[in-house]
């Protein structure tokens, strides 16, 4: 029988990976203390277990293995196929390792992600690989592991599953207690579209989610065979549908609200009476994008302006339900000028959430807004395939890409130092 082998690739030099972030496409931060695992390796190790297949699975980003360190752990598995997880930062550093995997182990190696849709990408990896999988789905696997060879196999995206038939994640594949928290999705694709967004790109325009059964049961079983407390959900827009968060608020409520949890969505989506709801059923924070407040910004792409007065009324009411507030902002969108970020972030030490998140504008691919920066020669990264909001990859019309990222670290260093202020030199002890 064959024997697979599932691989978070470790990071790439100078950065930490998380590779489920941006729909897939991964975050590539500078420095981050957080250990976040890629859920789609979990799920896929976990389908071919669940089907009487051998597969296990390493996490080298958890692990912070040196790229020795990775192919050795592979290689005392004795693995018929290594399945690597690619995204568009990493994906060089990911193919040297699937090369060394392949030269060392003798085995047959596979790439998979979202990026992979991506000609420029794909094509590179088909290079290197003996198998190149556009998406993200589970079922892709467990079809290679019935036929037992990988001819005519073709990637396809999560959101294309059964959705209720993904299994619960084997979380004990690894020293999962490692992580930060553990995460879960429960609903895949955003209908809104914005133009800076990858998740319509790699998870498509149209929603769909898992019953509320099927979550219930995860949940479950996330408390009783693991001991968890907290899952972070990774739904792009976990409050798409109203009526569902409702339901599913509800079967969780009726099954004693088996975790905490955390989700992602848009303000403009959530009302205090939803919020009261989730509070109720487990949710202890909400993240949420501000994202800008310059209306060219905004308008050039495609995002409803909320507006500050609706942004802190939204956040109050986060406070009174107790729910702990995450807000997204983007430096260096089209329309963005010096003076209206600055606006941004003295607006954002005004709301005053719990964690804000600075971002630089990224041009991933397939999104409107690469489509614009290309047309109109903003992309000046040496190697437009190395993309990650922490480093600048683009200016707009009006700022380069230096001031992108000067005002990038300065909203960092006023966010910390509102947060975190020093003492005054009058208050220390003499």
């Amino acid at each position: 029988m064959s024997r697979f082998v599932f691989v978070d690739p470790p990071s790439p030099p100078g950065f930490v990976s998380f590779k489920h972030s941006h729909g897939g496409y991964g975050e590539f931060c500078r420095e981050s203390r957080l250990k976040v695992p890629t859920l789609d390796l979990f799920h896929a190790a976990s389908l071919l277990l669940d089907h009487g297949f051998e597969a296990s699975l390493v996490d080298s980003v958890l692990e912070e293995h040196s790229p020795e360190r990775c192919v050795s752990e592979v290689a005392k598995r004795k693995p018929s196929w290594a399945i690597l997880r690619t995204a568009v930062e990493s994906l060089p550093h990911d193919l040297e390792i699937a090369r060394a995997i392949k030269k060392r182990c003798g085995a047959k190696v596979a790439v998979y992600g979202p990026a992979l849709s991506a000609e420029v990408y794909g094509a590179e990896a088909r290079g290197a690989a003996d198998l190149a999988l556009a998406g993200d789905a589970p079922s892709v696997f467990l079809e290679l592991a019935r036929r037992g060879s990988a001819e005519g196999l073709r990637g396809r995206p999560a959101s294309e599953e059964d959705l209720d038939a993904l299994p619960v994640p084997r979380w004990d594949l690894v020293d999962f207690r490692r992580y930060s928290y553990v995460t879960t999705q429960t609903s895949w694709g955003c209908a809104f579209r914005c133009g800076y967004c990858s998740y319509p790109v790699t998870q498509g325009s149209k929603w769909r989610a898992r019953s509320e059964t099927s979550v219930v049961r995860e949940f479950s079983a996330l408390r009783e065979r693991h001991g968890l407390k907290f899952v972070l959900l990774r739904d792009p827009e976990f409050t798409m549908n109203r009526a569902r968060t409702v339901a599913l608020c509800e079967a969780l409520l009726e099954a004693g609200t088996p975790l905490a949890w955390g989700c992602e969505t848009r303000l403009d989506t959530l009302d205090e009476g939803l919020m009261w709801l989730m509070a109720r059923a487990g949710c202890m924070r909400v993240i949420f994008g501000v994202e800008s407040l310059n209306p060219a910004a905004l308008k050039a792409m495609g995002r409803p302006e909320l507006g500050r007065r609706e942004f802190k009324r939204k956040v109050a009411a986060l406070k009174r339900n107790g729910l702990l507030s995450y807000a997204l902002y983007v430096i260096g969108l089209p329309g963005e000028t010096k003076a209206s970020a600055r606006a941004l972030i003295d607006f954002a030490l005004e709301l005053d959430t719990d964690w804000a998140s600075f971002s630089m504008a990224t041009p991933f691919p397939g999104t409107p807004l690469a489509a614009m920066a290309k047309e109109r020669g903003w992309i000046s990264a040496a190697d437009p395939r190395r993309l990650t909001t922490s480093r600048p990859s683009m200016r707009n019309e009006c700022l380069s890409a230096a001031e992108i990222e000067k005002l990038y670290l300065e909203a960092k260093s006023r966010w910390s130092a509102h947060k975190h202020p020093k003492p005054s030199a009058r208050l220390s002890p003499a």
